[in-house]
């Protein structure tokens, strides 16, 4: 059962890369009895076997931009290691890009290459087992990402309506380069929300401050933000195991996380994440690592700076009052990775208790989802995967920012040329602040 990913635009093809690199690393440690099934189950899920007359492994990937340069860099970086790409799944168009603009991507790349992908995808299918479903990386600040990640996004659910999806989406810095960024986040929002199971959302300022002030890198580069963010999701998404011996995939993970079509936004947060050279200084357990996940989510505010000195320090400032500032969830996922996982205990995320929507029954609140073998160099990890409140803030901005901008009808004669009307914005527009109303109107 197997997992096919498309890496969509720049920012998709370079986290896409990234994320195999990290999922290839764990599915090659050293086998013995105890992780033997565990190993070969993950790189099945998301590699093809190796074939005669050759020793790599091939990413179950297709790759796609509007221009061939990033394709052209991580394609040649695989020729000097285990894994690479398939040459077949390679799509771009010789042009320069979609020119941050959402509707050159959707209206005009879209259709051009819609048959392509739909032939690449066809033939990376028939060389699975079974497909469990799709993961489009992508981002939303340009045009590629996107626009035509939204309309093949929309494509895939009219072609396989019953397989599921989730649109792994980089959400761009606040105060980004891209000054239409809020159109084509707003417009890729209300798209992606009618044809994906689950959109997983990594905000580019909360991974640089994780970088910064838990990594200690304090020149952090684009890559080191793919690295924390394609580690986290290859937690989530890696064989896990339950107790009554049910093994959980990737259907099992969405149905839990979105109870309800309005809500779809999932956000990841996870630990220990230290430099590599504090680890031989470290013990983590697991009440320690439970707790740090808990402040993560309780003392969620719109101010980084305060929030990530909460989680270093472990301390909660007298003036954060917990009950108007902690985000209201619909459903949390909690996975375990490392020694004695089995014996961590849940509750003590609800020590205070994490506020839930009123009308989620407590059965289906959080789940657990374990595995004994260790994540990378870490002894034990925790990651939880949140649909709540705690993503929700950054779309707001956006989608404000985007109708001031429209406001002015500023650069949207561009978007107008290229086949969007004002009355697809406003659609869109209205689309988008339902989402932030629904989530806003959540009360514990």
């Amino acid at each position: 059962m197997s997992l096919i990913t498309l890496q969509i635009g720049q920012c998709g093809n370079q986290l896409g890369h990234s994320f195999f690199s990290t999922i290839y690393e764990i599915s090659n440690q050293k086998p013995n009895a105890a992780n033997c099934n565990f190993l070969e189950e993950s790189q099945f899920r998301f590699f093809s076997d190796c074939e005669e007359n050759t020793s790599k492994n091939y990413a179950r990937s297709i790759l796609i931009d509007t221009e061939p340069k990033v394709i052209k860099e991580i394609s040649s970086f695989g020729k000097d290691i285990a894994w690479s790409y398939r040459d077949d799944c390679h799509i771009n168009v010789q042009q320069l890009g979609s020119g941050n603009n959402w509707a050159m991507g959707y209206h005009h790349h879209g259709p051009e290459l819609q048959e392509r992908v739909l032939n690449a995808v066809r033939k990376e299918a028939e060389r699975c087992d079974t497909v469990l479903g799709f993961l489009l990386f992508s981002s939303v600040a340009g045009g590629t990402g996107s626009g035509f990640g939204s309309y093949i996004s929309e494509v895939l659910r009219a072609n396989y309506p019953s397989v599921s999806s989730a649109n792994i989406t980089v959400w761009p810095f606040q105060r980004g380069e891209v000054s239409v960024q809020a159109y084509n986040a707003t417009l890729s929002l209300s798209s992606l929300q009618k044809s994906a199971d689950a959109i997983f959302m990594f905000e580019n300022d909360w991974l640089l401050k994780l970088c910064h002030h838990k990594m200690g890198l304090k020149k952090s580069a684009l890559n080191d933000l793919n690295t924390v963010a394609s580690q986290q999701l290859a937690n989530v998404l890696l064989p896990v195991e339950r107790s009554q011996g049910i093994v959980p995939i990737f259907n099992d993970l969405l149905a839990h996380l979105v109870p309800h079509p309005q809500f779809k936004l999932v956000g990841l947060r996870s630990v220990p994440q230290e430099p590599l050279t504090s680890l031989p200084f470290s013990a983590y357990t697991w009440p320690g690592l439970l707790r740090s996940v808990r402040r993560m989510v309780l003392y969620n505010t719109k101010d980084l700076q305060i929030l990530v000195s909460n989680i270093v320090y472990g301390q909660c400032s007298s003036s954060m009052n917990v009950a108007n500032n902690s985000p209201v969830s619909l459903a949390n996922l909690l996975v375990l990775r490392g020694r004695d996982s089995e014996v961590a205990d849940p509750e003590l995320l609800h020590k205070p208790s994490l506020p839930y929507a009123s009308w989620v029954p407590s059965a289906l609140r959080l789940k657990m989802w374990i595995h004994s073998s260790p994540f990378l160099p870490y002894d034990r990890t925790a990651v939880l995967a949140n649909n709540g409140q705690l993503s929700v803030s950054c779309v707001d901005v956006a989608v404000a920012k985007a109708w001031k901008l429209f406001s002015y009808k500023a650069y949207f004669h561009h978007y107008m040329q290229c086949g969007l009307s004002e009355e697809d914005f406003k659609l869109a527009v209205m689309n988008v602040e339902q989402i932030v109303a629904s989530y806003k109107s959540l009360k514990a």
